[in-house]
């Protein structure tokens, strides 16, 4: 396939081969090169044929993982890269039509599959309002969007090389959660277009904790990334808000305690 697609996925805490992904699309396409960061504590062993393993111990996050994995794209000629995370079923067939789209579609730069998440609900592309993601029950397949109406997430977007660096890439300081919708905002400086596939991908969610203090510890996560958006004007301030607000309130519920608020002011407002 020459240079023209390069696998990208981030891993963490998980054995890299027995990753959804990795048995669902990278294996039955080892023919394709796969750049791996690890963002585990500890590393893993990787031997396999045309597979570059980037280890990162300190865990920068995924912005710095996809703009690193960018970097490496340009140096070595590859055209376009498909973002993958660990947690994600791939359907038989589904690369072909990226590439197919890629090929009959030269003024579309960014290409996403709908993601289907259980009960008929769809978490990528999602509409946003005041920069809340709302779940779908039902999304475009097999067009052409506007990213003004829909944005997508990170996992199965495959961007154009050259696009990516001319958007200005993932903001590092975005570390994890709105990584994806704050990337979006910069791609539609250059391009307000995207394609959709038809095949959908499913996502899975073996990260998901019931344990109070880990979800306590993921919404201090959620505030410090959020935190870090871009947000040049008060409706921007105001919504980014809302949201770390809203899964605040959410964790309230949820945990039966006060302790969000201190963390909202702790890690979000101060």
């Amino acid at each position: 396939m020459d240079k023209q697609l390069l696998f990208v996925i981030v891993i963490y805490n998980l054995d890299f081969h027995q990753s959804s992904t990795y048995q669902t699309l990278l294996l039955p396409h080892s023919d394709i090169q796969t750049y791996i960061i690890d963002n585990s504590l500890y590393s893993q062993i990787v031997q396999d044929t045309n597979i570059i393993y980037s280890h990162h111990p300190d865990n920068p996050g995924v912005s710095f993982a996809y703009n690193e994995a960018a970097k490496y794209a340009k140096k070595n000629g590859y055209e376009w890269m498909l973002l993958l995370d660990q947690d994600t079923h791939f359907p038989n067939g589904i690369l072909q039509e990226y590439l197919d789209c890629i090929r009959s579609c030269p003024d579309i730069h960014l290409i996403a599959p709908p993601v289907n998440v259980g009960n008929g609900r769809y978490m990528s592309p999602v509409k946003l309002w005041w920069k809340m993601g709302l779940i779908n029950n039902d999304v475009p397949k097999g067009q052409i969007i506007s990213l003004y109406d829909y944005s997508p997430i990170n996992s199965g977007m495959c961007i154009s090389v050259d696009a990516f660096f001319r958007c200005g890439g993932y903001k590092n300081q975005v570390f994890l959660d709105y990584s994806d919708f704050q990337f979006i905002e910069r791609f539609r400086r250059i391009s307000d277009k995207g394609y959709i596939l038809k095949t959908e991908i499913h996502q899975e969610f073996s990260t998901l904790v019931d344990d109070r203090d880990k979800m306590l510890s993921r919404y201090q996560l959620f505030c410090l990334s959020l935190k870090q958006c871009d947000m040049p004007s008060f409706v921007d301030r105001m919504g980014y808000a809302m949201v770390v607000l809203k899964r605040g309130v959410s964790l309230i519920l949820k945990t039966h305690s006060f302790r969000p608020v201190l963390i909202f002011f702790k890690y979000y407002i101060k």
